[in-house]
């Protein structure tokens, strides 16, 4: 049992969403990090709907680059960036078709 192995149990539940990927055979589950209601809070930041941040497993992040596209929640999104943590995790950034 590797580290991928012991992360799963941290994907599982209601608030982890599907990921598919375009050319994958297996979706992957990810959280999204924030509600991805838009909302402003002060002057200094704005979370924006169209440009949701996922943290999943770095094994499912890894090999996503910059123009790939994904299915989130019925939607087609392109993909921003993958950023590893050094954890086993990593940030998932995704931006609207």
């Amino acid at each position: 049992m590797g580290i991928n192995d012991d992360l799963d149990i941290f994907f599982i539940g209601m608030d982890a969403v599907e990921v598919t990927v375009f050319g994958r055979e297996q979706p992957f589950k990810a959280y999204k990090d924030n509600d991805m209601d838009e909302a402003v809070l002060g002057r200094a930041m704005t979370f924006n709907p169209d440009e949701p941040v996922l943290t999943c497993k770095q094994v499912d992040g890894t090999g996503l680059e910059r123009g790939d596209s994904v299915i989130l929640e019925g939607k087609s999104y392109d993909v921003l960036g993958f950023q590893p943590d050094g954890s086993g995790l990593g940030k998932l950034e995704l931006v609207l078709a």
